[in-house]
């Protein structure tokens, strides 16, 4: 049988994944936030403190688009959930490499698809250009529908956003604890039929 996690197969996972995460990022925006969301909604562990600390994250952090895409950092955010360092191991100075080494291997599905994993470099790969909507803290509308006109919001974003999605279930995918086997174990209308048949006083 199948392993499964959260009822869904490896490969029902992944599509799902890719999906929500496309749909968030065009319907609701925010490429860190909607990774999260996918990859943890998709694996049964949302985290509501963990999905709005992501919020600055979006744009390549501060929306500067110098840093680390969104969608890495979200995807990056639930390997961290599942098997980053917790309070106790940091005060015994105890250092947890599975979460990076997960990240590493999601490094390289960005630099094969993007060249790089920093918001500015994919967006002008994508877009032949880069922005910013926040410039001296106020909203840039210009910038925003120059964005949207490219697709930005329609297609391109979200593309990237359920591509790390999709990527991350692949990479986390066997170090999770399966759902438990039940193929054995009787449907409920079976164990009535047998129940009735060996219960002397029912």
């Amino acid at each position: 049988m199948e392993q499964t996690i959260n009822g869904h197969t490896k490969c029902e996972a992944m599509d799902l994944a890719f999906k929500l995460g496309f749909d968030s990022e065009h319907k609701l925006f925010s490429c860190s936030q909607s990774t999260f969301h996918a990859i943890t909604t998709v694996l049964g562990y949302r985290n509501g403190q963990l999905f709005k600390a992501l919020s600055p994250f979006e744009n390549g952090g501060a929306d500067t688009g110098l840093n680390s895409c969104g969608a890495f950092s979200g995807a990056l955010a639930v390997f961290g959930l599942f098997f980053g360092r917790d309070y106790d191991m940091g005060q015994r100075v105890q250092i947890s490499l599975k979460g990076p080494r997960l990240g590493e291997k999601l490094l390289d599905r960005f630099l094969e698809a993007y060249g790089s994993a920093i918001c500015m470099d994919i967006q002008t790969r994508c877009l032949g250009f880069s922005t910013r909507f926040l410039k001296d803290a106020k909203f840039d509308q210009a910038a925003f529908e120059r964005f949207e006109a490219a697709g930005g919001h329609r297609i391109v974003a979200p593309t990237v956003v359920g591509r790390a999605a999709y990527w991350a279930v692949d990479i986390i995918w066997a170090e999770l604890p399966a759902d438990q086997d039940l193929s054995g174990i009787p449907s409920k209308e079976d164990a009535e039929t047998e129940f009735v048949k060996l219960c002397k006083n029912c």
